[in-house]
């Protein structure tokens, strides 16, 4: 099974935002929303790739309000899987803007 995660830090925005915006961001990346835990700001996301299916989930840092975009899959590799958190940090620095 492959894994890909990649951690971008939003200047000026709080926890709340980053996680708020992380749930608009996976819809906005073509995936769906499939749980949500506000207390540890973690949204799980599911959909497909290049026909496979993709797990991905964004942490949001209650510190620091960087947001850590991961995706995983067991039909596809890393470098097949590094779009994915690429597009999901696209779209939440859309959203946070």
């Amino acid at each position: 099974m492959a894994s890909v995660q990649i951690q971008k830090k939003y200047e000026g925005k709080s926890d709340g935002e980053v996680y708020e915006a992380a749930k608009q961001a996976i819809i906005n990346a073509g995936f769906s929303v499939w749980k949500t835990r506000e207390l540890a700001r973690l949204v799980l996301g599911t959909g497909t790739f290049e026909g496979k299916e993709v797990r991905l989930n964004v942490v949001v840092s209650m510190i620091d309000g960087s947001a850590t975009a991961s995706a995983e899959s067991g039909d596809l590799d890393e470098k097949a899987l590094t779009p994915i958190p690429e597009k999901i940090h696209q779209e939440l620095a859309k959203l946070l803007t």
